[in-house]
């Protein structure tokens, strides 16, 4: 059984993994006691969104609550440079209610790139804040707002320390939607889906908590991507049915932002030669149990497996999935879906949110 950490072994299992920590006003204490099912075993790590700007409101705003939900919300908030504020270390009002299945396959350790799909939400789900220690990260989550790297890297390095101290692996960390029907976070532009964000996860805990990354090699020659990237968000609400093993180019029916307006509403391309970061949130329904749609990029440059989206149980229920696809096209980029299965299966919501550094 897993007991909660003690204040000061929490704030140095994430010292000792190279996580900047500022502790906040009375941390030790503040908690939410033993309301609910109180605190502990401890089971995970659950990755939240805040859904606000501007690291001081934000840091109060986690450490306060608010009239319908009273402070702390989460154990630390993450910022944009990387610092961690740790508000809690005890009970706090961030996870809600959840899945029992999907209680019971992280505390096991039981699932393969996805926990199963949540059927549970706050209304008719089991207390989770009892059993996973939350981190909120500052971004708006409404699909626009980047997550920059130093906050992905603390975000990986604050979740790999509990997992450290306890002894978990990454499979120990999952996402707010992953933990109740009700949610999407955390999701943007730069943020990796879970199964990615999970590997690098793991990557770390191969290693020493001293462990820093090599960082990739600057190029020498040719002319380097400007400093500011493009952003595009766009959308698609109408079905799309997917035939096996034909491959479907996902066009987009509406624009949030699209910079520098290189994208017509209804069409399917999104970039015309450069670098891109990409995460596209699908909702499919009719896929049932290890059947699999894969998606690509349709660019003629593309090299590598494409991304495989894997049906988890009852083909009535829908599958949603978050992926993020990075890659530099030298011609027009699009996104396409391959059916791998006999079965009727059919795109029903995507959103696309786009950094991009276009090629001069």
């Amino acid at each position: 059984m897993a007991t909660p950490l003690f204040a000061d072994q929490f704030v140095n299992a994430l010292r000792e993994e190279g996580v900047r920590v500022e502790t906040v006003r009375n941390w030790r204490t503040h908690n939410r006691g033993t309301r609910g099912d109180g605190w502990g075993p401890i089971n995970g790590v659950i990755i939240h969104h805040t859904v606000s700007r501007g690291t001081d409101s934000s840091v109060d705003l986690c450490y306060d609550g608010y009239a319908e939900l009273p402070g702390p919300l989460c154990h630390g908030v993450i910022a944009k440079d990387g610092t961690v504020y740790i508000i809690s270390v005890a009970r706090s009002n961030h996870a809600g209610g959840g899945d029992p299945n999907v209680l019971a396959a992280v505390r096991d350790e039981r699932y393969s790139d996805y926990p199963p799909v949540t059927q549970r939400g706050n209304s008719n789900g089991v207390d989770g804040n009892a059993h996973f220690y939350g981190y909120e990260c500052i971004n708006m989550g409404d699909g626009k707002d980047p997550w920059p790297p130093e906050q992905v890297d603390a975000i990986v390095r604050a979740s790999a320390a509990i997992c450290r101290a306890y002894g978990w692996t990454s499979k120990s960390v999952i996402a707010h939607r992953e933990w109740s029907r009700d949610k999407s976070d955390p999701t943007g532009p730069g943020m990796p889906a879970m199964p990615q964000l999970r590997a690098k996860i793991a990557e770390r805990l191969a290693h020493p908590a001293t462990w820093n990354p090599t960082p990739p090699t600057t190029p020498t020659t040719g002319t380097p991507d400007v400093a500011s990237p493009n952003l595009t968000v766009l959308l698609r609400s109408e079905d799309l049915t997917l035939t096996k093993d034909t491959a479907k180019d996902i066009y987009w029916t509406a624009e949030n932002t699209d910079e520098p307006n290189g994208h017509g509403a209804g069409g399917k391309s999104v970039l015309n030669g450069g670098r891109y970061t990409a995460t596209l949130n699908l909702r499919l329904e009719g896929l049932g149990e290890n059947e699999v749609v894969e998606l690509r990029p349709t660019d003629d440059t593309f090299v590598g497996s494409p991304h495989e989206i894997e049906g988890r149980g009852n083909p009535a229920l829908p599958v949603q999935v978050s992926v993020t696809l990075n890659g530099r096209v030298n011609g027009l980029l699009a996104f396409q879906l391959i059916s791998r299965t006999g079965a009727t299966v059919t795109l029903t919501d995507a959103t696309l949110s786009m950094l991009s550094w276009p090629n001069p």
